[in-house]
């Protein structure tokens, strides 16, 4: 059983858990409530048209916008309210944000 409470379908930890997040801006909702278990060694994809919430849910994953409710765990530690630097995850952007000239 993980520290959220939630064993993966062969009883190891999951490696990543969304419970009831979401993201919203005032009155706009970036991505509506959503629940996620991944297992480790487990490939997943993120398909949807523009604007579904793909690249924000990412974003909240990795650290780079915090959750408006709910709860994320990676290998069921709770790295909800973590610094981006401290999660030991990564992101690559698909295009050159930050360094427009490259």
């Amino acid at each position: 059983m993980t520290a959220d409470g939630q064993p993966g379908p062969d009883g190891q930890p999951n490696k990543l858990r969304l419970e009831k997040v979401a993201k919203h801006y005032g009155s706009v909702i970036a991505l509506a409530e959503i629940d996620l278990a991944v297992r480790n060694g487990e490939f997943l994809t993120l398909l949807g048209p523009s604007g579904s919430g793909k690249t924000t849910l990412l974003n909240l994953v990795a650290g780079m916008v915090g959750a408006t409710t709910g709860r994320i765990w990676v290998d069921g530690k709770d790295i909800t309210n973590l610094e981006p630097s401290k999660r030991g995850l990564g992101m690559v952007f698909q295009n050159y944000a930050l360094m427009p000239h490259m």
